[in-house]
């Protein structure tokens, strides 16, 4: 590990004598925002993220997460065609985001999927609620019980798109749970997400989302406006890194709401997606399979175990603090299951593995055993009880 951050430090390639403290959270114009790093569930700043706000066309996002979980559930299909109804084309408002989609017009569940997720269309919420909820009621019950299953305790929806009714709220909290959700169960839209253009036949639409277009890093999700009063983004920021020959992705998901224009919700998300990129660094600690000690065995001749931990460990660290502690910021400290006896199979848990910055846990992970290790014979492991008592070992 400490050749990994050694090698992180030298490649940052400012002197640490010249780090300084750690930056100051970004100062927005929206009314509420969250930034979060996914691969170490890391939270970098946030501000008003658990006070309840109108969700505007948000709910967008949960409608996908909802429909997503029926294909899953094998309720529906995706391929399946639907039949929109008067009702879509008629209940949203008249200045909502619509894909226009024709009367009495078929389009598959995909379809409709990727109107809602390009362009947070309501005429396709509406026609994708009432298929698969029965009704649009049905549907909205679908949408707080996965709401509730999901953890967004400050959330309630009475309608599929975007409405005044007070019973409607959400905070930027819940919406990242509810992002890192649609990217961690739902696949199926990773390549919609970064569409940028679509057609309904006729006309073509633009994805709302006006990142896509600043940076490649820029993977989704949504950015959207309700009633030209509060424009509101989910941005995901995903960049490949190579450290010690392991390749893994910086994830970042950015929530701002409440912005009074467009553009400012623009410059709001991307500020806060950049502050982070700067500021915080994800360090690769240990790579998966990667041999962490050797520890000594009861009841074999002598043998030792490779321990090694399973998957990657990273941990996420204002840049400023590793520039400044440096290697001596770092421990590893290793807690084994004992007694440690043999035999001993390969990937059996041998103890945790704790990291510690400044003092601070920030990694905790079981030890693996990488190999097995067989049992000496009754002879030699009454020969070794013999040499312990007589304190000969």
């Amino acid at each position: 590990m400490l050749r990994t951050i050694f090698c992180l430090i030298a490649s940052l390639g400012i002197l640490l004598s010249h780090a300084s403290v750690a930056a100051p959270s970004p100062q927005l114009q929206s009314k509420a925002w969250v930034l979060f790093d996914r691969l170490t569930n890391t939270t970098l700043t946030s501000k008003n993220a658990d006070e309840k706000l109108n969700p505007g066309n948000t709910t967008a996002l949960m409608v996908l997460y909802t429909v997503e979980q029926a294909i899953h559930n094998k309720e529906i299909q995706r391929d399946t065609k639907i039949t929109v109804s008067n009702l879509a084309l008629s209940l949203p408002a008249l200045n909502a985001a619509r894909f226009y989609v024709e009367p009495n017009k078929q389009m598959t569940v995909f379809e409709l999927q990727q109107a809602v997720a390009v362009m947070a269309a309501n005429d396709a919420a509406i026609a994708l609620a009432e298929f698969v909820g029965k009704s649009v009621d049905g549907f909205v019950e679908k949408m707080n019980q996965h709401a509730k299953q999901l953890g967004m305790n400050n959330t309630h929806y009475v309608s599929p798109i975007g409405t005044h009714d007070p019973q409607q709220y959400t905070t930027a909290n819940d919406i990242l749970i509810l992002a890192d959700a649609l990217l961690n169960d739902c696949p199926a839209l990773n390549s919609v997400w970064t569409t940028k253009m679509l057609t309904n036949g006729v006309l073509r639409h633009k994805n709302s989302n006006a990142l896509l277009w600043r940076t490649d890093s820029i993977k989704g999700l949504h950015s959207s406006e309700h009633q030209l009063k509060s424009w509101d983004s989910v941005a995901y920021y995903s960049r490949d890194f190579i450290e010690s020959q392991t390749r893994f992705s910086r994830e970042l998901i950015g929530v701002s709401l409440g912005a009074k224009s467009a553009a400012l919700n623009a410059d709001d998300t991307m500020r806060l997606i950049s502050w982070g990129s700067d500021n915080y660094k994800t360090l690769l600690l240990y790579s998966a399979g990667e041999a962490v000690d050797r520890i000594p065995v009861a009841l074999t001749n002598n043998a030792k175990v490779r321990v090694g931990v399973k998957e990657n460990i990273y941990a996420t660290l204002a840049r400023d603090a590793i520039l400044q502690e440096g290697v001596n910021g770092f421990s590893a400290k290793i807690k084994r299951m004992d007694p440690l006896v043999a035999p001993i199979l390969e990937g059996d848990i041998i103890g945790t593995l704790t990291v510690t910055f400044n003092g601070k846990e920030v990694a905790q992970t079981d030890l693996i055993a990488q190999h097995d290790v067989q049992r000496s014979s009754f002879w030699r492991r009454t020969l070794q009880r013999i040499k312990a008592i007589f304190g000969m070992e």
